[in-house]
């Protein structure tokens, strides 16, 4: 068994390097998911990885061109681990880029994250699609209250 930040480092670089694969076997299959309220894709608390998929990395991949999730630093108690970094990214449509600060707290079980909180600058994130914002976040809702 390894440690909770030994796992969300894990996370991050098969996130990086674009292994979907071995990002998801990270996850708990009961894992709880939250956005930020107001992120574009936030939809409540998303349960399950395929959840995840749906709500998030496959609207990630559609609308960005370029999105990267960078941390910088780690604090951890016990399986707990907050992650404080960057994200950076290209809107597809709009071509606007942003840099946003994140703070991310997730919680980890033998080795598997079991639930993850994310909390940014939801403003610039939301400046760089311009209008599309509250769509996304309708859609997002209505995945989530379809059980998705």
């Amino acid at each position: 068994m390894t440690n909770a930040l030994d796992t969300v480092r894990r996370f991050y670089a098969s996130l990086a390097d674009g292994d979907v694969p071995a990002v998801l076997a990270l996850l708990d299959s009961g894992i709880e998911w939250t956005e930020a309220e107001r992120f574009p894709y936030y939809g409540g608390t998303w349960r399950g990885p395929d959840a995840i998929v749906k709500g998030l990395f496959e609207p990630l991949g559609r609308d960005w061109s370029s999105f990267a999730v960078n941390a910088e630093q780690f604090v951890t108690e016990g399986d707990q681990v907050v992650s404080l970094g960057k994200y950076v990214g290209t809107n597809r449509e709009t071509g606007r880029s942003v840099t946003a600060a994140f703070a991310h707290h997730w919680t980890v079980r033998a080795d598997k994250i079991v639930r993850f909180v994310q909390h940014t600058d939801t403003a610039k994130i939301l400046e760089a699609i311009g209008n599309k914002g509250d769509a996304r976040q309708s859609a997002a809702r209505e995945l989530h209250h379809a059980g998705l």
